[in-house]
């Protein structure tokens, strides 16, 4: 093959076609920008069909087993047998030949890429998919040279030539179309792929034809469609990614196997139809099973407590993740951006390798980054929306809390852009002067003034001085201030907690003996506090207000409300995070 160039390669495959009896005569081949190419010789219509190939010419599993009838092999790994067989073995005796020799003898897939290229995947999702691909390849292989034995000489049929036909299998097999797994169509499997063409098989007795999905112009490339693919999918099974892939997508696997409520979570997972711990995210938008999962894998000992109960009594109705309230709802994203934030942390900056298939790394690391980025910039915008929502419920007195922590909330409405059905309804952008400004007057205030933190304590000066006397832990500020929130009507947090009167945290009510032990350390606590406070600052801290049982309400509280925030999402004025209680 080396003394003939591609130009004669492609005039013997035409030649051979339309010699075994296929119609191209509106085709030309030819040299693209992606190898050889399938060009128009006039305009083609919509509907149009412009090429038909015989059945006859199509490889499928019984030519490869009437060419190896004594191999025990089917499917795929007979295909790639049949393949080294006769490239390698029978050579000019194939009857293949035309088709063989414009095969490409390198397909740069993931599969065949040199050691130094395979560096550029680390971080990717296909750093450990090629790592197994190639393993089972390669287990593949050894199973073909011990089936393939007689007719295919070891020397003939090395490691590389199997990953060699395994590509040529995977970049232009055509499978469901034509009623079988793997088919190879030559000159059909010539045209190049661009997402969301419209292409007509037409599949008839004897004969193979593609139609136009759309029109086509003189001189323009003939294009195919390989289906919804993402750049995963092109760069392991065809070698190339397409920029700006709209069917790109990013494989989250979800585990919580360390949680110690894993057991009981996963049992709620179960009952809402979520137990599928892959998913993949797209820029567009979250898949409807993510959402449900997330929720449940945030739940707090309280969340999953409460709603066993419902779902012991018959009371959990469809769609019930979605009614655990705000706190849940936002944690469940800010696990999602955590997640994601790492996956882009593990995209380190690498020394590019200037390799065909080095290139095609760096363009694929590339898209992951960006794609990475968009998903992430999408999931914080959810966030801050919710936060808004959040902020404007706390500011009009409302809430958004679970039945069993509250009743009369209200439900938590869907996030604009990124609901569970993936449906974009807002992209985020100012769509315009008028909105931008409409937002800017109705902007509510930051959630940071919503959360009770360590820094509401500010707003309360009598018991900011009197708690500077005393040295606990975070948690017992925080029981206390819920306390002293209750006890003044004028505290901004005052209709928050007092809505929360009918809620008793496990430890109050379940028995176990874990809950017991709770129970009693902080009554240990409370009697280690009181009467000496009511005694030195009886005006901030009034006996009938802090009681053993007001006192281990508000802890219960202050266990079952925490949520944690990037400070900036919450509109705080340091860095890092905020803590507090969500009362919303």
């Amino acid at each position: 093959m080396a003394d003939i160039d591609n130009g004669e390669r492609l005039a013997r495959l035409r030649a051979w076609l339309e010699e075994n009896g296929a119609d191209l005569a509106k085709l030309e081949l030819r040299a693209s920008a992606h190898g050889n190419g399938v060009f128009a010789r006039a305009a083609i219509g919509e509907g149009e069909e412009y090429a038909r190939i015989p059945r006859r010419l199509a490889i499928t599993e019984d030519v490869c087993r009437g060419a190896l009838p004594d191999v025990a092999l089917t499917g795929r790994v007979l295909l790639c047998t049949f393949l080294v067989h006769q490239r390698f073995v029978a050579r000019d005796r194939s009857f293949w030949k035309p088709y063989l020799d414009i095969l490409p003898d390198r397909i740069p897939t993931a599969l065949c890429f040199a050691p130094a290229e395979l560096a550029l995947l680390k971080g990717t999702p296909m750093e450990h998919v090629v790592a197994d691909r190639l393993a089972a390849l390669a287990a593949e292989h050894r199973d073909a040279q011990r089936a393939a034995a007689a007719a295919v000489p070891a020397a003939e049929f090395g490691l590389d030539r199997y990953l060699w036909a395994a590509s040529v299998v995977s970049s232009r097999g055509f499978g469901q179309s034509m009623g079988a797994e793997h088919v190879l169509l030559p000159l059909l499997d010539m045209m190049n792929h661009r997402p969301l063409t419209r292409v007509t098989w037409v599949v008839g007795d004897d004969s193979v034809a593609f139609a136009a999905g759309a029109a086509v112009g003189e001189g323009a490339e003939v294009v195919n469609n390989y289906g919804a693919k993402s750049n995963d999918e092109l760069l392991l099974g065809y070698g190339f990614c397409a920029a700006d892939n709209p069917c790109n997508r990013y494989h989250i696997r979800l585990n919580n196997e360390q949680d110690p409520q894993a057991a009981a979570k996963q049992a709620l997972l179960d009952h809402a139809g979520a137990a599928d711990r892959d998913h993949f995210v797209y820029v567009t938008g979250l898949p409807p099973s993510l959402m449900p999962m997330l929720r449940v894998m945030v739940m707090t000992e309280v969340d999953v407590y409460y709603t066993q109960q419902q779902l012991a009594a018959g009371e959990l109705a469809a769609g019930w993740t979605a009614r655990l309230g705000l706190r849940i709802e936002l944690r469940a994203r800010l696990l999602l951006a955590h997640l994601l934030r790492t996956k882009l942390q593990a995209l380190r900056p690498v020394d590019a390798v200037d390799t065909p298939g080095g290139r095609l790394a760096m363009q694929y690391r590339g898209e992951i980054r960006a794609m990475l980025q968009a998903i992430l910039a999408r999931v914080d915008g959810g966030v801050r929306r919710l936060l808004d929502v959040g902020s404007r419920a706390f500011a009009a007195g409302r809430h958004m809390l679970p039945g069993y922590m509250a009743s009369d909330g209200d439900a938590v409405p869907p996030v604009a852009g990124d609901s569970d059905d993936g449906s974009d309804s807002d992209d985020g952008s100012d769509g315009g002067s008028d909105r931008a400004a409409k937002r800017a007057r109705t902007a509510p205030p930051p959630f940071a003034t919503a959360l009770l933190s360590l820094d509401s304590l500010g707003s309360d000066d009598e018991f900011a001085e009197a708690i500077e006397q005393v040295d606990v832990e975070e948690d017992v500020l925080l029981t206390l201030f819920v306390l002293r929130c209750r006890m003044r009507p004028e505290s901004p947090w005052h209709a928050a907690v007092a809505r929360l009167e009918g809620f008793s945290h496990p430890m109050l009510v379940s028995g176990t003996e874990e809950h017991v032990k709770m129970m009693m350390d902080m009554g240990e606590l409370h009697d280690t506090l009181f009467p000496l406070l009511s005694e030195h600052f009886p005006d901030v801290f009034p006996p009938a207000s802090f009681t053993p049982e007001l006192f281990l309400w508000a802890a219960g509280i202050v266990e079952a409300c925490r949520l944690c925030l990037p400070a900036a999402l919450a509109g705080a004025s340091s860095d890092g995070e905020i803590e507090g209680l969500c009362l919303v």
